[in-house]
């Protein structure tokens, strides 16, 4: 997550944490303060679960470019935990049936009760996780939004910049032409003809600042050069890349299509 983006969430948390504090009944007497802390402790854990598990299935490359899906899957995923925090939180302050005691709830099971639970704060999550990802709705991420290395490069000026231009994260830069990128568990694998770079980091994040013309995705876990390929082949049906410093990378089904028209002509 970007500084940008990460300054957007705090604000965000301050601000959600003002006004609903501003706007609910003082439960902790003439101290507002303390409603304000509370109020600011629950949205930060809210936020903080689904911006993990968003960051977790974005690291694993899940929902590759796909915003909504990735939104969705996150939202749902950070629900049970949240409302689980949310009740836990309560229970230790001493009111575990905040908001839900005007609701007529008997002494049911509880998972009955939990489940109401989920049901009076879905809304609320919902509001809050599309605060949260407003930005990348709205100018997108990764490979949707081209970053800046895309927008301000031409085909030409990829193929021909300098690995600092390309790759500027890394120090000293890159030596030789880069072949490929691969992901491995917390830490990307960067190929080039002279070197390889083992670096932490998101697979998402390095493939997003190298420029379209340059190369391409052909797996959840890998990238190469498009002047890298020597040949396409199919072993046991499935797509893999043979590079030209003979290594060999295989091309999920989701990327048989664009491959195919890239390199019909090759091997």
């Amino acid at each position: 997550m970007k500084r940008a983006e990460m300054l957007f969430v705090l604000l965000a948390t301050l601000l959600i944490a003002g006004i609903i504090s501003a706007t609910n009944p003082n439960t902790f007497g003439g101290k507002r303060v303390f409603l304000y802390t509370y109020w600011l402790v629950r949205i930060s854990i809210e936020c903080g679960l689904f911006i993990a598990f968003r960051s977790l299935l974005e690291t694993n490359g899940v929902f590759s470019g796909r915003r909504y899906p990735l939104f969705l899957t996150a939202f749902f995923l950070s629900l049970f935990p949240f409302v689980l925090a949310t009740t836990a939180l309560d229970i230790v302050l001493g009111f575990p049936e905040l908001g839900l005691a005007d609701a007529g709830v008997a002494d049911d099971s509880f998972i009955s009760e939990f489940f109401l639970e989920v049901g009076y704060l879905i809304d609320d999550h919902l509001f809050v996780c599309l605060l949260l990802s407003l930005p990348r709705f709205l100018i997108g991420t990764g490979e949707e939004s081209g970053l800046l290395t895309e927008t301000v490069m031409s085909s030409e000026e990829a193929l021909h910049a300098p690995m600092n231009a390309i790759l500027p994260m890394l120090d000293p830069p890159l030596k030789g032409t880069i072949i490929r990128v691969e992901a491995q568990e917390h830490y990307v694998i960067i190929n080039s003809t002279e070197e390889q770079r083992m670096v932490l980091g998101r697979f998402s994040d390095v493939v997003a600042t190298l420029p379209r013309p340059l190369g391409m995705q052909v797996h959840r876990s890998h990238w190469v050069a498009r002047a890298a390929v020597a040949g396409v082949f199919t072993e046991k049906r499935n797509m893999k890349l043979r590079l030209a410093n003979g290594d060999v990378v295989p091309v999920s089904r989701r990327y048989r299509r664009s491959v195919a028209d890239q390199f019909e002509t090759v091997g």
